[in-house]
Formats: C-alpha cells, structure tokens, sequence
C-alpha cells in the first residue's frame, strides 16, 4: 500500500497546490483503506460469531432447554425454538436477555433437570451472549433506527394548546383514550394512531378554538370562553379591565404601613432599602407611596384634615423584635379616618335637562358621569361649617334630582351632623381651610376608581354587578372612572397598559357603536326620553330593527341636529354636553373603524408567527405564501369576512401535520443525520413539559447553539424550574408507575370505605406528583423514590395517614419530614399505589408486589398458572385463622 502512495505522490508533486491535493489525496485513500479493514473486521466477528451460535449456543439449547421451552406448549410461554440462527436471537433480545441472566444465576436449566452442563460450556454460552451484545451495540452504534412521525398524545395536544393560545382549554375531552405501549406510555408513535374518527374530532376541536379567538390591534389573542356572541366581547373585556384595577393595591393602610417601614428600616434591618424597594415588597405602587411618604413626613400642616393624619402618623409605635407590624392597626385607622372624612366631603352631582331633552337622555347622563369622573380628587366646599353660619339640610327634591338651593347641578352631602369637628372651621378661615382640604383631597381621592354602577352613577348599593355601566337604566353603556388611580397609582407602562384595555373595549366589543345604537333606537322609563327620526320626544322604544348606516357619520350628524334643535334655549351648559356627546361618539367609531383597517396585516402577520410557534421551527417561504393564500382565498372566494377567514386560517393551522405530529426533519442525505437544533429543542421540551417549546429555547434553536452540551444542560436546568415541570411528573411518572388515571379510579367500594372521597382520591393522586417533582426539581437521587423518608400532605391526606393537621387550607400542601414516624415516605407506602393495586374490598400484597417488580424495578413475572385460584373479591369472607 505504501508503495502505491508513493508511486502517485511525484505526479502531482508540481507545486504548492499539487502538494495540497497530494496530501488530500493520500488522506482519501487512507481513510477508504482504514474503513474496508473495519468492514473486514466486523465481517470476520459476525463470522465467528455465527460459528459458535452454530457450534456450542444452538446444541446447548437443544439439549438443555427446547423440553421445556419449545414444542406446542411451551413453559412460561418461553418458546426458543424459533431461535435457530443468530440473526433470528439478534430479533428476539428480550428472551435472550433473560437467557443470560438465568445462566448466570445458574437457575437454568433447573437443579432437578435430568441433564446438567459443564461449568465451561455455560460460561460458553454466557461469553457468546456478551460477545453478541457488544457486536450489535457496535454494529448499530449511532443509528436510531426507525423514527416514527409521532401523533402528539391528548395530554401533549391539551398542554401544546395551553401553550399556544394561553388558555387551557382542554380540546381533547371528547377524544378516545390514548392506547399504552406495552411498557404503558401513552405517547409512542407505535400506538398513537389516526383514524377517520379521530381526524373528524380534531377538526371540531379546532373549530371550537378557532371561535375562542379574537382580533387585537397587534394580532389576536383567545379567550378562556367562546368569543362569538357580543356579550362574550363584553365579558372579556370587562373582566380585563376589572382584573386590571384590582391588581393595584388602593388601600391606605397599606401605604401608611409601608411608609412606616421605610421610616424605621434601620430596626427592620432594611437600612438600605429605597422606597422604591419597600414598595415592591409591599406590592404597593412605588410612585403613590412617594406621594404618602411626602404628605406624612414632609412639611408640618397647620390647618386642615392633613394636621391630624399626621398627628396620627407621628404616634404610630415604633418596631419591636417580638412585634415587628406593630403598627399595623394605627395604620387602619388612620386609613378608616380618611375614608370617612372623604365621605363627608365627596361631591354629588345633580341631573340637568337642556330644552325639551330630558335630564335621563344618555347625553344629559353621560355629562353627570363625567363631573363625578373628574372631580375624585376634589371635594364639596359648601360641607365645611363656618362657626356661626347656618348648615343646610339637604332636601328630597336635590335627591330626585330637581335644582337645589346650593346652585344648579351641586348639592351638598346628606346627613353630616351641625357642629362636626371634622368639618368645622374658625370663623374668617374659610379660604384656608378649603386649601388644606384641597391639598388633603387631592391625595385622598373620594375613589380610585368605580367598577360597579347603580341606577344612579354615584348609588352603588342598588343594581349591583353591572360593572363598568354608566349607571343608565336598562340599555348598554360603558364609562370609564379612573382619573386618580391613573394619575396617583400609575407609571407610564401601566398606564399604557390601561389605555389599551379601554380601546379594546371598542376594539373588539364596539362598546360605543353598540350603545350608541340603542341610544338611537331610543326609548323611555323613569322619565328618560329618546328622539326618534321624525324628531319628536319619544316615550316608547323603537324597534330594533336599525338600518346598517345608524353609526356613519351623516347620521349621528343628523341626530346632533335634532337633538341640539330641541335644546334650544338652554344654557351653553346643556347645549355642551350634547355636542360633546355626539362628538365622542363619532371620534371613537370612526378611529375604531380605522383601526381595524390598519390593524388586518398585525393579524396576518401575526397567523404567520402564530403558526411557527405552532409547528416548533421558523416557516420556509413556501409554507407563509400558501398560508397567506388560504387566507385570501377565504376573503375573495368564499366571501369571508376578514375575522372569519382569520379563524378559518387558525382552524387550517391547528389541523397541521406539523402541529399534531412530532416529526424529525432531516435532509436528503442518506444515512444517520443529526437531529437539528428545532428538533432538539422539540425533544427536551415535550420530555420535560409534554409541550412544545417557549421562547428562550426556540431562540436557542435559531442561533444555532442549543447542541452544544453546556447550552443543553443549562436549558434543562431553566426548564426544570419552570411550572410546566408538573407535566414530567404527571406525564411521565403517571404513566411510568401507572398512576396517571387515579383521578377516574372507582373500584374502591365506598359503602364499605366510607372515608374513600373524591377529595381523598385527589388528594392521593397529588402526592407522588409532588414528590416527584421534589426528586427531579432538587436532583435528589432517584432511590429515594424507594427509601426516602418524607412525603407531601394536605390536611385530608394527612387526616387518612394519621398525621397531625397540617394547618393548612384544605388544598395546600405541607412537605413532612418525619413520615417514616408513620410509615410512610418514598413512593411505595403512598396511598395512591395501595389503593389501585388492590381489589375493592381486600387488599392485594401479590398485585402490589408484582407493580413493584414491573414498574418500579423493571422486571417481568410469568403470569400465574391456571391451577391456582381466585380469591374472594371480599377480604371479610377469607376464611383465615
């Protein structure tokens, strides 16, 4: 062979690039020369092993073992017969595995077995076994074999769904079962099949998603209920912004606690804490408790409600060890004190009429919502008593909403008692102590925010539950009444954030367009009046049956006029508020119209994203335009609106083999590929979260990065930290130790175990999901699971075992320790596996012994012969001694 070599190397031996190619050459041909010497190699091993299968390990089997396993009816259902070359024992490696762990422990053949091998002819056939083990493991070394498209199981489906759309909505409640494997996971692609029926119920449970969508003015969203009816819209978006307030923490006794703290943060050890700091471990609004913090302990007040809060303030009691909230209470307090003076000092606005347009037209309302939404962090000046002056008594008529004595419009607070001290004021200090209360009011406002309406706007204590409602009768009408919590509570993201929910509301619910509609129709109870097209004061409702145009332009236009026509001789007040009403009103359908325009390429952009995060990896061009296509086709062809067809091109994504199967993509090249970076990605994740996978590890996946073994490693970690973790529990260690249906198990008798509920059986259920997850979160090692010495209980679970209460909610859940002082800990004494390998009315130490041996240790015991017989399902009927 060197010679060879040698013989071409001067030929092209002419210069620098000749000697490069040369020596590229010489490496070709080394390499083909190195791997037909393996090829000889591995020739000559499965040569020589092939001659002593046909010399020592076939006779051996004929001689030692086809009595008993072979024939018609083999011992055990063992059967080697069929094993008469090497290539048919390399097809059956479970049977000759248990061949080889049998001879070893010389339990076969069997001591009373008339024939007995040598000592050197077993260790023969036991070399041989070994030698074809690490000949295969060689020969296949770096081949997967066949990799199956996998259909993603209903629990893989139900989490990927969860994921994708951000709403668990469970799409696989009307699908059959999924089938186990013999080793009982439910997802192999071997039994996860697809059938007509099946594909027929994955096309209903798209659509059912498909009408959870709605449309945003960056893309689109779904909601946790269909979102077709308006009152869906409506729900949805009022439940986002009622969510959103009460996420903000508006009680002032958590302000005066929290500025308390940061006063004494040296004796709470928080010396370097910023109020920013304390604020976020308060969860308190940083930018409000600036605000608090300034007003309690900045310039001493002299006059006003201010002097005595901060009085209040000052006598607050300082930290101690044993009592470190000492001065949670004074904090109440004071915060009762605010709220109570506010009340005394919050404005009311009457009802206004303008013409012959009645104090209930929605314009007419809408202007006294407004007085009450911009006049929170104000208050009634006429309730401060002036030693000396009279105090007027609100009437009945300022109630009913007719013009009081105190000026058209206002009046003063019902029921605050002549001579209360916190209203009174020194003769001639009028004016400054209305500027101590404006300065007190502006801090305090009257409300942060109102959420639920009454008949009348300010009344909260009829009518309850009509949330966000501007307090008209019977039709639709949304206000909103938040201008102190926006401007005191607040930053700028989270009043971006708020804005974006109100626009929503027309957005997605057309909250203006539809109330204006049923303004238009008109209508009238309690003295509300509406104008019908001819003009005329309207004490019935119209019917219905609006034309498609009620909400152009020209047509609220129109109705301006006639409304402004039976105003006429008002004053400018009345005539103002119906203008700016209208005005309101065509600005927000008009720029809701608009946006909806502009926002149909954010949609369709947002399909494209929506789809490569549904098939785990970036879409190649050819995938975007036929998606885009279906899309168009939908519009132009069918006739689709762009919503609809927006939900038809969701309902084509979700019915994807790229969504509903795992598949591994690998090039054109023939032979073993490595897996890429999506794939890997894919992998880890539906292993560790049975969904696809988040952000950071696709973002992995791009650059290209995640095969890396640190960058794999470190993924794993990150993701074991994350929630989604509870799926490698429940998914893999349900299926795993045969648990994962508990939840459904009913073969307990519950007459005779009364104690046996569906709280206890949840309960048991839990229990090694939680214990699972402290073995994989805390890489505890994994016989642990067998002799550890804690467990997890709730106060239901832990009543069962008989271990003390917990003191826990009836579903939290408390680690113990010490539960081997009650013979539990580890997976084995958990109720869970008592209960489901055991009949209804006895136990079974021979069903739970054979779930140790399968599932926990891996091994297979021979199913019982047919001569040993059936005990009584009722262990009370044993007949034991």
């Amino acid at each position: 062979m060197e010679s060879r070599i040698n013989l071409c190397a001067p030929t092209l031996a002419g210069g620098t690039a000749g000697s490069t190619l040369a020596r590229r050459l010489v490496g070709a041909v080394v390499l083909a020369i190195l791997g037909a010497a393996r090829v000889v190699a591995v020739e000559r091993a499965q040569l020589d092993l092939e001659r002593r299968f046909t010399g020592t390990v076939r006779p051996f089997v004929e001689t030692y073992c086809l009595d008993c396993h072979g024939g018609e009816k083999p011992k055990a259902d063992f059967d080697l017969s069929p094993d008469t070359s090497m290539s048919a024992v390399t097809r059956d490696p479970e049977h000759w595995k248990l061949v080889l762990e049998k001879l070893q422990a010389s339990e076969m053949p069997p001591a009373k077995a008339k024939q007995q091998p040598t000592v050197k002819v077993r260790q023969e056939v036991i070399d041989w076994i070994l030698a074809l083990r690490r000949y295969e493991a060689k020969r296949n070394a770096g081949d997967p074999g066949l990799v199956l498209a996998r259909r993603l199981s209903n629990a893989e489906y139900n989490y990927t769904i969860r994921d994708l759309t951000g709403v668990d909505l469970q799409p696989t409640r009307e699908f059959p079962g999924d089938p186990s494997n013999t080793a009982g996971f439910d997802n192999s692609g071997e039994s996860l099949a697809m059938s007509s029926a099946l594909l027929k119920k994955y096309l209903e449970a798209a659509r059912d998603m498909a009408n959870h969508l709605f449309l945003r003015p960056e893309g689109f969203a779904f909601a946790p209920h269909l979102m077709l009816a308006e009152t869906d819209r409506d729900k949805h978006c009022v439940q986002q912004i009622i969510d959103f307030y009460h996420r903000q923490d508006v009680d002032y006794a958590d302000y005066f606690h929290a500025a308390w703290r940061f006063k004494h943060r040296a004796t709470l050890r928080k010396r370097p804490a910023t109020l920013a700091e304390i604020a976020a471990d308060g969860k308190v609004s940083a930018k409000y408790l600036a605000t608090i913090w300034s007003t309690l302990d900045g310039t001493k007040e002299e006059v006003g409600p201010l002097v005595k809060l901060q009085a209040m303030w000052r006598d607050l009691p300082k930290p101690e060890k044993a009592r470190p909230d000492a001065a949670r209470q004074g904090c109440e307090q004071m915060r009762d004190y605010v709220v109570q003076l506010r009340q005394k000092v919050e404005p009311r606005f009457l009802n206004i009429t303008a013409g012959e347009v009645g104090a209930g037209a929605q314009p007419l309302m809408i202007w006294k919502n407004v007085q009450y939404a911009t006049h929170r962090m104000t208050f009634e000046a006429t309730q401060l008593q002036v030693e000396g002056e009279p105090v007027p008594v609100r009437s009945a008529a300022d109630e009913s909403g007719a013009s009081g004595e105190f000026g058209p419009g206002r009046t003063r607070m019902i029921n605050n008692q002549p001579g209360d001290p916190d209203l009174l004021v020194p003769t001639g200090q009028r004016a400054r102590y209305e500027a101590a209360f404006a300065k007190f009011c502006r801090v305090f406002p009257d409300r942060f925010y109102m959420e639920e309406r009454g008949r009348n706007y300010f009344d909260t204590t009829k009518d309850r539950g009509r949330y966000l409602n501007a307090g008209f009768h019977s039709l639709l009408g949304y206000f909103r009444d938040d201008q102190p919590l926006y401007e005191l509570l607040l930053d700028r993201n989270q009043q971006k954030e708020l804005d974006e929910k109100w626009r929503e509301m027309d957005f997605i619910a057309s909250a203006t367009a539809r109330m204006y509609v049923e303004f238009y129709a008109g209508g009238s109870h309690q003295g509300e009046g509406g104008l019908r097209d001819d003009g005329k004061i309207s004490g019935a409702a119209e019917s219905k049956a609006m034309d498609e145009d009620v909400t152009s332009e020209t047509k609220i236009k129109q109705l301006e006029a006639k409304y402004l026509a039976n105003a006429s001789g008002s004053d400018e007040r009345g005539l103002k508020a119906i203008k700016d009403y209208f005005k309101f009103i065509n600005d927000t359908i008009r720029a809701t119209e608009k946006a909806r325009i502009a926002a149909e390429p954010n949609h369709l952009e947002a399909l494209l994203r929506f789809a490569a995060r549904a098939y785990r990896r970036p879409l190649a061009q050819a995938e975007k335009n036929d998606l885009l296509a279906f899309y168009r086709t939908a519009r132009q062809n069918d006739g689709l609106d762009h919503e609809t067809a927006m939900r038809e091109s969701v309902v084509s994504v979700l019915m994807s083999p790229d969504l509903c199967y795992r598949i591994d993509l690998v090039g054109a090249k023939p032979g073993i590929q490595p897996l890429s970076d999506f794939d890997l990605a894919s992998r880890l994740s539906y292993f560790l979260w049975s969904s696809l996978p988040d952000d950071e590890l696709l973002a992995h996946a791009a650059t290209g990065d995640l095969h890396k073994p640190k960058v794999m490693a470190a993924q794993a970690r990150r993701m074991l930290k994350d929630q989604r973790i509870r799926a490698l529990a429940v998914e893999f260690g349900g299926n795993w130790l045969d648990f994962r249906h508990f939840e459904e198990l009913s073969t307990v008798d519950r007459d005779r175990f009364p104690g046996f509920n569906d709280a206890l059986r949840q309960a048991m259920f839990e229990e090694p999901i939680r214990f699972l997850l402290a073995v994989f979160q805390n890489n505890r090692p994994i016989i642990d699971c067998l002799y550890a010495r804690d467990t997890f209980v709730n106060p239901v679970l832990a009543q069962h075992y008989g271990m003390p209460d917990p003191g826990t909610g009836r579903n939290e859940w408390t680690w113990v320790a010490d539960a081997d002082r009650y013979e539990r800990g580890g997976l084995l004494p958990m109720g869970a596996f008592l209960t489901k390998n055991a009949p209804g009315l006895r136990t079974s130490p021979v069903k739970r012994g054979n779930w140790v041996v399968k599932n926990v240790l891996g091994e297979r015991i021979p199913p019982p012969p047919p001569v040993v017989p059936e005990l009584p399902r009722d262990e009370g009927k044993l007949d034991l001694p």
